[in-house]
Order: structure tokens, then C-alpha cells, then sequence
């Protein structure tokens, strides 16, 4: 990956002691990961039933991380709505807001959907969410 020196210097500035980490992670491949829609299917049956190799996200009871296995876009489970494809990190707000069934939730960064689409299933497809 090509990165501009100007911001690998200011980088190393901000970061201190944690930059040789933050380096690591640029060289390093992206977490694949995938959500169960949980209106449709519960974690552990998705993962039972999914040929790929899975680990389970910590801060997410419906995220998995993708170990082994490919093209999960292209899977019948995706195109029904079963799973979302999404980055572990980015299962992280949702579960922090933790949503209620009921609750009246605005979701101000919305696009693509993964988030937007969380919260829904958080929130037992009951309430009110403007996104």
C-alpha cells in the first residue's frame, strides 16, 4: 500500500509508542466479516449451516469473523438476507447503542446499510428508525 510519507510522519507523531502496531495493521489483511440478520435466522444456526469457516465477533452475539472460505457475497444465505456482510469494527455502534424494541432511533451515517440494518434487528423490527 502506498501511503504518503506526510501522513505516516504525523502518524508516528500522534501515535507514539503505537505506531509500530498501527504499521502492522496497514500490512496486515482486513477482517472479513459477516452479520447474522437476526429477523430471518439465529447466529448459531447460520453458522452451523454456512460452509465457511467462522469465529465469533466478542461484541457482537450476531457477527462473525471469516476465517476460511470464499466469495461470501456469493452465497443463496446472502442474496435471501440471511447474513450481511459486514467488518467486525463496524458492528461495534449498533451494539453500543443498544437499541430497544420500540425505541425511536435516528441513524445520521447511513449508508451503506450495515449499521442502519443492525439496529433494526436489535430493535426486534419494532420502533421507529429514520436513516
Amino acid at each position: 500500500m502506498d501511503i504518503p510519507a506526510l501522513f505516516l510522519d504525523r502518524m508516528a507523531r500522534l501515535l507514539g509508542d503505537e505506531y509500530l502496531a498501527f504499521r502492522e495493521a496497514l500490512a496486515g489483511h482486513p477482517h472479513v466479516g459477516l452479520r447474522a440478520n437476526t429477523l430471518k435466522i439465529a447466529p448459531q444456526e447460520l453458522a452451523a449451516r454456512l460452509p465457511f469457516r467462522l469465529e465469533p465477533v466478542p461484541w457482537c452475539p450476531a457477527g462473525f469473523r471469516l476465517v476460511a472460505g470464499r466469495r461470501p457475497g456469493a452465497h443463496p444465505y446472502h442474496a435471501a438476507g440471511l447474513y450481511y456482510i459486514q467488518e467486525p469494527a463496524a458492528m461495534a455502534p449498533a451494539e453500543i447503542l443498544a437499541p430497544r424494541p420500540g425505541e425511536r432511533v435516528i441513524d445520521l451515517a447511513a449508508a451503506p446499510g450495515g449499521k442502519t440494518t443492525h439496529l433494526a434487528a436489535l430493535m426486534g423490527g419494532e420502533g421507529l428508525l429514520v436513516a
